[in-house]
């Protein structure tokens, strides 16, 4: 098994159906895992091969930028030369065991939890990454822990929180037709403009830890832009949550997401953080669908900006706390500097033309 997946991976580009249908075969004659296979085939049908994808994808896989230049990514096995040394590294004797783990996890117990069943069927039928699963690790090293290994066997484990449930119930009820008044434009933002500030790391040439657009659990632990994959889902609830929250949001819409318990029973109109604007749904919308190349009236951005490897004070890091949507205005004053220090900034400013008398 070893030297066919490095054979497929080693490949100019990477291609899932040709890893899945030459290595998959080879799993499931795995002693601990074929006796799992009658149950998972019973309780997942042809969600069973998606999962399989899954778990050689997050299993034995990482996805590395090219050093030194830092400018695109490559798919990589995990016992890759580039990761000797390294936290994220795993032997491939390690990923099989991790992998053998995690499908008889899925088969003796895990499954039968209507609400994990709930969210592994959601993450199949409505994923905005390739090969999504609710898989997570359990703990990362902490600062200061250079030796302990973040891939390892009982530490990426399949997870299920309240909240990556209702991010996946929401992203249903946003993209689903019949369901939604606007697939459409839900499906982009969350495609071009969620996806890409939630789950991949920024263009970071600075600092220890240099990334480009890896999956940010797949960043190195010690790295500002790493964000466990629930962490990562709760920012998705948080964006969309706050853009269900905009102004003019579809009323009907807004009251069917209450209804269903996916939105809060009181919602307050969104303003932006730094300029208290209100958010406008119909000038977003209009954005999303007609865009305009090098202009963008709403942006995403970290409330304490992500700086080098340092942290800040109060909400830091990649975080749900530490996340929103930002008017173009608020986005050009707040620069590089906190939140707290853009406000500060702000009260001098407003106090000097009082002061002033300035109109």
């Amino acid at each position: 098994m070893k030297p066919t997946i490095e054979q497929v991976v080693n490949r100019d580009r990477f291609h899932m159906p040709t890893l899945f249908h030459a290595v998959w075969p080879l799993l499931e004659r795995h002693p601990a895992v074929a006796p799992c296979l009658p149950r998972l085939n019973a309780m997942l049908g042809p969600g069973l091969n998606k999962i399989g994808c899954a778990i050689l994808r997050h299993v034995f896989l990482i996805e590395l930028v090219k050093v030194p230049k830092i400018e695109t990514t490559k798919v990589r096995v995990r016992w890759f030369p580039q990761l000797e040394g390294d936290q994220r590294f795993c032997s491939f004797r390690e990923c099989l065991e991790i992998a053998s783990g995690l499908l008889g996890e899925l088969a003796n117990g895990w499954l039968d939890d209507p609400a994990h069943a709930e969210l592994i069927r959601l993450c199949l039928d409505h994923s905005i990454l390739p090969y999504e699963a609710p898989l997570d690790y359990a703990t990362r090293p902490a600062r200061g822990d250079n030796e302990s290994r973040i891939h390892r066997p009982g530490n990426l484990m399949w997870m299920c929180t309240d909240t990556m449930l209702r991010t996946v119930k929401l992203r249903e009820y946003l993209t689903s037709a019949g369901r939604s008044p606007d697939v459409a434009f839900f499906r982009k933002v969350l495609e071009d403009k969620v996806r890409v500030k939630t789950y991949l790391t920024d263009r970071a040439l600075t600092g220890e830890h240099k990334t480009n657009r890896e999956k940010r659990w797949e960043a190195h632990p010690h790295s500002v832009q790493f964000a466990e994959r629930r962490q990562c889902m709760a920012i998705e609830h948080v964006l969309m949550t706050q853009l269900c929250a905009f102004e003019a949001f579809p009323a009907d819409f807004r009251r069917t997401l209450q209804d269903g318990n996916i939105l809060p029973a009181s919602v307050r109109i969104f303003r932006c953080p730094i300029t208290l604007d209100r958010m406008s749904f119909a000038a977003f919308r209009e954005e999303v669908m007609n865009p305009v190349h090098g202009k963008s009236g709403f942006q995403i951005g970290h409330l304490n900006p992500l700086k080098l490897d340092a942290q800040s004070e109060g909400a830091s890091g990649h975080t749900a706390d530490n996340i929103s949507w930002v008017s173009a205005d608020g986005n050009r004053i707040q620069g590089s500097m906190d939140l707290r220090d853009v406000r500060v900034l702000l009260r001098r400013i407003a106090a000097n033309y009082s002061s002033l008398g300035v109109a």
